[in-house]
């Protein structure tokens, strides 16, 4: 357990990335929260880009 985990990279999520798969692959960018997902961090930065303008 020397590799550090990452932290989630959803908008204002201060989560830990989810843990690495045991069998390899890429590290998970997200946390373990099934809501936070590519799709929905990309509409809620759209959210957050639009309530700014």
């Amino acid at each position: 357990m020397s590799e550090t985990a990452g932290m989630c990279i959803y908008p204002g999520c201060d989560r830990p990335a989810a843990p690495a798969h045991p069998q390899g692959g890429p590290r998970p960018a997200f946390c373990d929260r099934d809501d936070h997902n590519a799709l929905t961090a990309h509409q809620e930065r759209q959210r957050l880009n639009e309530e700014k303008t």
